[in-house]
């Protein structure tokens, strides 16, 4: 029993390295360019090693793909249960979230956005990534209309909703194209003006 926990520990540390790996090519090469060679050096470890986890390519950039989304949904999960039942405080904490130093890097809103251009073309891409999305819109439509039960205004949930999402997605973009420029509180504060415009008796004194 203890040889078999040291094996599944040793596995799971060489998979988070091979993944983290991965991360960092992926954000510099993108999808065709990377090479299993490339994560194998990344890691530290032999490519046999990344032949033996991963039996192809693709495989790896599927886990990668679901590692980064994990993440992202555990952190979203965690910042509205902070919450509790306030909606105000929920839609902070997503913002907070969304732009915090362990979600909002630059590495990873790369790889993102180089999965999101194969989604035409790969199922299983498309797949994670309308779940992931699906997920997020549902809680952020509920959220708003808490919001605008509160606030007493005619709005369209979904569409707040749509738009709150489409904002992030943007400057997550931004930090992509201008890194030099992009600036994480900006950014939160972009997202603030936009939640305090629809709702502003509920978020007057936010910054």
């Amino acid at each position: 029993m203890r040889h078999r926990n040291i094996r599944l520990e040793n596995k799971k540390n060489s998979n988070l390295k091979l993944i983290s790996s991965t991360i960092k090519n992926l954000s510099k090469k993108g999808i065709h360019q990377l090479t299993m060679q490339d994560v194998s050096q990344g890691a530290g470890l032999s490519q046999g090693i990344v032949n033996f986890h991963f039996k192809s390519k693709e495989l790896l950039l599927i886990e990668t793909l679901k590692f980064i989304s994990n993440e992202y949904l555990l952190s979203f999960q965690k910042s509205i249960s902070k919450a509790g039942n306030d909606p105000r405080k929920k839609i902070i904490g997503i913002i907070k979230n969304d732009f915090s130093k362990k979600i909002c890097t630059r590495e990873k809103i790369a790889v993102w956005f180089t999965f999101f251009s194969e989604i035409k073309y790969k199922p299983a891409y498309h797949q994670i990534c309308k779940e992931r999305d699906l997920y997020y819109q549902s809680i952020t439509e509920n959220i708003f209309l808490d919001l605008i039960k509160k606030e007493k205004v005619k709005l369209s949930e979904k569409n707040i909703a749509r738009g709150f999402q489409a904002l992030i997605m943007g400057l997550w973009l931004d930090q992509l194209e201008d890194p030099d420029t992009f600036n994480k509180v900006q950014s939160k504060k972009i997202c603030f003006e936009f939640i305090k415009s629809n709702f502003p008796k509920q978020f007057k004194n936010v910054l």
